[in-house]
């Protein structure tokens, strides 16, 4: 056999063994090394999924189902989980779907970073498990929802909205040309709108820290609402005994004072009419005190002594 031909034949299995590695161990995913701990999820139901469903944590492919067995109140789900991958034994376990068309998958969703890990042979009670709807189950309850549905009420309401803007039109563009000048004037008062967001908190900060001040004076306010009552009952007490006195005791005195009075009190409307004569020639006589004011100033100048001028006739 010629050099060349060995050297082929050589190349070629080594080809075939790095695809068969390749395949065994990137494809089938089948790696010997790896260490896998088996955990049993007790559920009660499947939710969709099978043996061949993927298990996946914080969006990893963690492991995948090993088994789905049929016991006593429900089913247990062997996971066969890569041990290199820390998972949270309290991990919520959800039954997802990838698509529309099903593909259910398995995902451990981690509530916290303590421990303890999940282990090889640890158990998932089904109080940690949350099924989520199977693509077929949903259509059943859309399927339902669309039963309940009146088509009598759905096509009243159609008509109802097609007769409200039947001819209107115009109003219709009217309230869009409203909400147009609406959004306009938000945009172009943005800053004044921002600055009285603004000026709110700030006084929400300034009256920040009086809280504990009213408390202190909430005692203060009712005592002194108490002193106020009883003030007020007091002017109400003196009210009946002022009403008392000024109807009985004081009542009978007005009269009896203006018995005595009227015989000794001098007629005026009499001296009135003796006096008038006499005093009209002085009725005409105008005093002007503004004349009177500046002629005290002139005499008695503001800081310093009295002046008094004195004409001597020629």
């Amino acid at each position: 056999m010629r050099p060349g031909t060995v050297v082929s034949l050589l190349a070629l299995m080594a080809m075939t063994v790095i695809g068969v590695v390749y395949l065994t161990v990137g494809v089938l995913d089948m790696n010997p090394t790896r260490s896998t701990n088996r955990v049993v999820v007790h559920m009660d139901t499947s939710g969709g999924l099978m043996d061949t469903s993927q298990v996946t944590s914080r969006g990893i492919h963690v492991g995948r189902v090993e088994r789905i067995a049929v016991v006593p109140g429900g089913l247990d789900v062997t996971l066969a989980l890569d041990a290199d991958h820390r998972i949270p034994a309290d991990s919520e376990v959800v039954v997802a779907n990838l698509s529309a068309a099903g593909e259910q998958y398995l995902d451990l969703r981690p509530r916290g970073t303590g421990g303890p890990d999940l282990t090889d042979g640890d158990e998932i009670g089904n109080e940690q498990v949350r099924e989520s709807i199977t693509v077929s189950e949903a259509l059943s309850l859309g399927d339902s929802l669309a039963a309940q549905l009146d088509t009598n009420a759905v096509k009243g309401l159609t008509e109802t909205a097609s007769a409200a803007v039947d001819g209107r039109e115009g109003d219709v563009d009217r309230l869009v040309e409203a909400f147009r000048y609406l959004s306009a004037t938000l945009r172009d008062k943005s800053g004044e709108i921002r600055r009285l967001y603004d000026n709110a908190q700030q006084g929400g900060r300034n009256a920040y820290g009086y809280g504990p001040v009213m408390t202190d004076a909430a005692p203060w306010v009712g005592a002194t609402g108490s002193g106020v009552a009883n003030l007020l009952e007091g002017f109400n007490d003196y009210s009946y005994v002022g009403a008392d006195v000024w109807d009985d005791p004081l009542g009978k005195i007005g009269p009896k004072i203006d018995q005595y009075l009227t015989p000794l009190s001098p007629d005026l409307a009499l001296i009135a009419t003796l006096l008038k004569p006499y005093t009209a020639p002085i009725k005409p006589m105008r005093v002007d005190a503004g004349s009177i004011v500046d002629m005290l100033q002139a005499v008695f100048p503001p800081g310093g002594p009295a002046k008094l001028s004195v004409q001597i006739p020629n």
